[in-house]
């Protein structure tokens, strides 16, 4: 008496020499995204100096109004989007490594550096956003003190995100040396670009800019790394 065969077939599991999904891959190309959605909406900055005084203030909302203020504002904001998408990316990416468990305190820290970066830029992206929204809703008279208010939100975007960077920069590059994450000089460069980000104002925005796009696009045309990379 024959046996019954069965066609079914068990599913093959992921080899690491598999190409991803599109959207794994390109997922990484969030973070591009978000560093160059919030520098365009800092270069949208012409804003006026309080310095001009409440005559001045007024004269340049008069004569400019606040649409171009709300696209910088968005602009920020959705860099602040996409920073969480790249986050994810990220520690996805990570914890489907070899050799991941080798540091383990770098891999937690990498969606919990991001996650801040991300929120930071959100809420700085609120606080600029909320100089135009009072004076449009709210109806507030354009002034020295109204103009203020875009001062802790730069702070927050150019200042106090960089240690978020760094942060999740150095995590990166401590995974990286476990796993072969990243390009073997993409790794070599993240612990001095780490330290670049926190030296003054101007300097962390070209590096965070240089360096996580390097990131974002390698990450989306490796398919296999390994340590030995």
């Amino acid at each position: 008496m024959t046996m019954p065969v069965s066609t079914t077939t068990e599913p093959r599991p992921a080899r690491a020499t598999d190409t991803p999904a599109v959207g794994p891959r390109v997922a990484p190309l969030s973070g591009l995204l978000a560093v160059l959605a919030v520098v365009t909406g800092l270069a949208l900055d012409n804003f006026p100096n309080a310095g001009v005084g409440d005559t001045g203030v007024a004269t340049w909302f008069a004569t400019h109004g606040t649409t171009r203020w709300f696209v910088s504002g968005g602009f920020i904001a959705m860099g602040g989007t996409a920073l969480l998408a790249f986050t994810a990316a990220l520690a996805a990416r990570a914890e489907a490594l070899p050799g991941i468990d080798g540091a383990p305190v770098a891999r937690r820290l990498v969606p919990l550096a991001g996650t801040a970066w991300a929120v930071l830029t959100m809420v700085g992206g609120a606080i600029w956003l909320s100089v135009p929204m009072a004076l449009r809703m709210f109806e507030a008279k354009p002034s020295h003190e109204v103009v203020l208010m875009a001062g802790p939100a730069y702070a927050m975007l150019v200042s106090v995100c960089a240690f978020g960077a760094a942060a999740l920069a150095a995590a990166l590059t401590a995974v990286s040396r476990r796993t072969g994450l990243l390009p073997r000089w993409l790794t070599r460069l993240g612990y001095p670009a780490a330290v670049l980000m926190l030296t003054n104002v101007l300097l962390p925005m070209a590096v965070i800019t240089l360096w996580y796009g390097a990131v974002s696009v390698a990450l989306a045309r490796r398919t296999a790394p390994t340590p030995a990379d």
